[in-house]
This record gives structure tokens, C-alpha cells and sequence, in this order.
């Protein structure tokens, strides 16, 4: 009697096990989701390799099993890695899918965006693909025309907080602007930012003048230096590669910074990804 057909079991890979998990964090983009597969980068044959592609786009991770690394590598036609753009220290699949959504594609979508030919078709393309990701999530949104010439924005608003994403050009990197309750505002930052410190570092308020410019300097120091801008009282904070920003001065310098304090953030270097990755969590 035949024994019945099965398919061989594939071999074990840390790596494509590792990039298939991620895979399933980021997000699809115009309905094409991510695919991994099995690769073998240029900048090593040492240890086991994968890469998720979209599109054009893709993503190389080699699972360092040795130092319990994961480097990152991004490809785009005509781009090869032959070292890693990004060393993740960590083999876990959110970390590793937060990292190169906050530090890798905003840099490959950035160097795609020099061949588009049509910077306003491509930049309200991109728009419509945030909006219809807070739209899924039952936030309504609208579009209007940047300050800028060729800047367009898109804006909605959730539990008393209002956002808006702007675009310049081509640019597929956002500028992001939180305004709410300073307590509010505060959580809604530390979603861009990198993983907080464990203690808030003393220096983050040395010179720092101002109630709401204080307690604001306090919370962004868990995650990224902090300094108070001269002549205008108002915070910047973080540091390219990865998002950075600017607090705008407290409308009373004087007053108390109680958790209802109205405040305004603004955000750069926020990539398309990062941004429709967090939908859910910018729409409660």
C-alpha cells in the first residue's frame, strides 16, 4: 500500500522565522503586504539571512545569533546593501518591526521619492493612504492645503487630541503636529519616540525654564535629549536618524501645568509606515 504524498518540512531558519513575524507587524501599503523569503546578503554568509519584500521595496534581516543582534538592510532596484543600514539589539519581532519602521523605510522611502516624477500626485496618494488608515479605525478625517506651496496636510481627531500630517513635495517623510492636553499629548509623543530610559536623566532639566516647559522636559528626557530653545522658551527634542521635534512655548510662562494644560508638539521625520502603523493607537 503507497503511503500518502506530504510535502517536505522546510528546514529551520531563525532568520526567515524571524521575518515572517515581522512581516505580520508591518503594515500593508496601497493593499500589498509584505512577503519574506529566504536571502543571502552581501555583507555576510556567516549567519542566517531573509528579506521581506513589497513592491519595490525590501528589507534584509540577519538574525545574529551570536551577539543576539538582528542587522537590517534595505533594497531598492539599483540598491544593494553590502553593509547593514540599521543593527537592531534585539532578535524580537516588534522590536525589530518598530526600529525599521522608525529608522529604515522613512531613509528607502526617502531615496525612492528622488525618481517620482509627479511630486503632487505622489504626495496626495500617500495622504489618502493615512487618512483611509484613520478612517478604518472610525476617525474622520479632512484635507487641506499646507502653508507651504506644494505642502498638503491631512488632519483628524481623537480623544480631545487633534493631529495633522503634513507632506512637501515628493516627500514621503511627515511632519506631525499634536496639539491637546499636555497629558494627552505627552502619550501620544512617546509612540514616535525611542524606548524610554529607565530613570529620567538629570540633565534633561538643567536650564530649563517654564512650569509646562519643566514638566515637559521631564518626560521627553525618558526618551531622547531635550534642550529649551534661546529667545523662544519653546523645546526641541530628538535627533536625526528618527523623529525629532519642537514644543511650542506655554502661552503662560507663569502658569501651572496641570494635566489639562493645552500644549502643541510638532514631529518631523515621521515615515508613512510608522505613521499607518500607529493608526489604531492615534484614533482612541
Amino acid at each position: 500500500m503507497a503511503l500518502p504524498a506530504t510535502a517536505p518540512a522546510r528546514p529551520d531558519c531563525p532568520a526567515l522565522t524571524l521575518a515572517e513575524r515581522v512581516a505580520a507587524l508591518l503594515p500593508a501599503r496601497a493593499g500589498s503586504g509584505w512577503i519574506a523569503e529566504p536571502y543571502r546578503p552581501w555583507w555576510t554568509a556567516r549567519h542566517p539571512a531573509a528579506r521581506l519584500v513589497q513592491g519595490e521595496r525590501a528589507l534584509v534581516l540577519v538574525a545574529n545569533g551570536h551577539s543576539w543582534n538582528t542587522e537590517v538592510g534595505w533594497q531598492l532596484p539599483g540598491r544593494e546593501p553590502t553593509r547593514p543600514d540599521l543593527v537592531v539589539r534585539s532578535t524580537a519581532p516588534g522590536r525589530v518591526a518598530r526600529e525599521a519602521l522608525r529608522l529604515v523605510l522613512p531613509v528607502a522611502d526617502d531615496e525612492a521619492a528622488a525618481r517620482v516624477t509627479d511630486a503632487a500626485a505622489a504626495r496626495h496618494r500617500l495622504l489618502y493612504e493615512i487618512g483611509a488608515a484613520m478612517r478604518a479605525q472610525g476617525a474622520a478625517t479632512w484635507e487641506r492645503a499646507g502653508l507651504l506651496v506644494n505642502a498638503s496636510t491631512v488632519a483628524w481627531g481623537a480623544g480631545g487630541v487633534r493631529y495633522s500630517a503634513t507632506l512637501h513635495g515628493a516627500k514621503p517623510v511627515c511632519d506631525v503636529q499634536i496639539t491637546g492636553p499636555v497629558r494627552a499629548v505627552e502619550r501620544a509623543c512617546a509612540l514616535f519616540l525611542p524606548e524610554r530610559a529607565e530613570l529620567t536623566p538629570a540633565r534633561a532639566l538643567d536650564g530649563i525654564g517654564g512650569r509646562l516647559e519643566r514638566r515637559m522636559a521631564a518626560f521627553l528626557g525618558r526618551y531622547v535629549d531635550v534642550q529649551q530653545e534661546p529667545g523662544r522658551g519653546g523645546l526641541s527634542f530628538g535627533t536625526r536618524p528618527g523623529v525629532y521635534g519642537h514644543a511650542v512655548p506655554a502661552a503662560d510662562p507663569g502658569g501651572r501645568a496641570h494635566d489639562t494644560t493645552p500644549v502643541s508638539v510638532e514631529l518631523h521625520g515621521v515615515g508613512v509606515d510608522f505613521l499607518v502603523s500607529l493608526a489604531p493607537r492615534l484614533t482612541r
